[in-house]
């Protein structure tokens, strides 16, 4: 008669094969379940990525849509740059306004030029204010708002900051307004309003902003004085609050920076345009390459691009 005892169960060496084999299933699904879990974190980041960098895309789509004129790097262009009191100093950080070409298409800047910019300024039009007699005819002007938008370093990471300028007055409109008595008057109400600066577009460089005084005169704006400019607090640094970036240099992954420049010198970052046209009538090329740390800390990136045509 065969021992019960010996059929019973399981021997030793079979529990030993089978706690090994749960063991190497358990630490297979928690491997799975950990990059299913990274994967979704990088998904996540990707998408926060991508919507913001498309809503910062949109605003800069606005700045351009609404604006009287684009500015390039040409001498007149760089002049009224200067005019404006940002409080930083963009030729210092290494920032650069597009050169207009008209190649017809937009390509790699030759080797010894700089086309590729990565400032853009605009004179956007802003609200028009009204002047005249209280019963009788008014009159409203036109303002401008000059926007310069351009990376700069924030607290180690590239991030754009966003600069707006005080009302500045259309001078045409107030070079021909009226008699001389109503061109005084409405001086006096404009200045009463805030609007303290007059732009002439067409005028030499050094000779285009004026000063309206209390008395109600247009003079030219002293040497030396700028116009007054402020960081737009609600649109400025946008990605720093969001713990992201504009993209590095010298990366050689799926969205390499600068793609059209050559990197020389200090050009900083994922953020470069180009403008091709005639002085009445561009083409702007925007692209912009944005990156996070997704909470496994890999990177993520996302690149915009916009083609947007401007008037001036």
């Amino acid at each position: 008669m065969k021992d019960r005892s010996s059929q019973a169960g399981f021997s030793s060496i079979e529990l030993i094969c089978v706690a090994a084999v749960m063991s190497i299933l358990m630490i297979m699904v928690a491997e799975s379940m950990r990059t299913l879990a990274g994967v979704r974190g990088e998904q996540r980041a990707g998408f926060q990525l991508g919507d913001v960098s498309d809503r910062v895309a949109r605003k800069l789509t606005s700045d351009v849509e609404f604006a009287s004129r684009v500015f390039s790097s040409d001498a007149a262009d760089l002049q009224t740059l200067a005019a404006l009191d940002l409080g930083v100093d963009l030729i210092a950080s290494g920032c650069r306004l597009p050169k207009l070409t008209s190649n017809g298409a937009f390509e790699p800047d030759p080797p010894g030029l700089q086309e590729t910019g990565n400032v853009l300024f605009v004179a956007r039009r802003g609200e028009k204010l009204e002047v005249g007699e209280e019963d009788g005819p008014t009159t409203r002007v036109q303002t401008y708002e000059f926007c310069v938008t351009a990376p700069i370093a924030n607290d180690g990471s590239l991030d754009l900051r966003r600069f707006v300028s005080e009302p500045v007055l259309d001078y045409a409109a107030l070079a021909d307004f009226g008699s001389e008595e109503q061109r005084r008057d409405a001086l006096q109400s404009l200045h009463e309003q805030g609007a303290t600066y007059a732009w002439d577009p067409t005028a030499l460089p050094g000779s285009a902003f004026h000063v309206v005084t209390e008395r109600g005169d247009l003079e030219p704006m002293p040497a030396g004085k700028r116009i007054p400019c402020s960081e737009d607090g609600a649109w400025s640094r946008p990605f720093s609050t969001r713990r992201m970036r504009v993209a590095a240099n010298g990366d050689a992954n799926k969205h390499p920076t600068p793609l059209y420049a050559r990197p020389v010198g200090a050009f900083p970052g994922g953020f470069e345009l180009k403008l091709d046209g005639a002085q009445q009538g561009k083409l702007l090329l925007l692209r912009m390459v944005v990156e996070a740390d997704s909470p496994q800390g890999r990177s993520v990136r996302a690149e915009i691009r916009r083609l947007l045509p401007t008037q001036g």
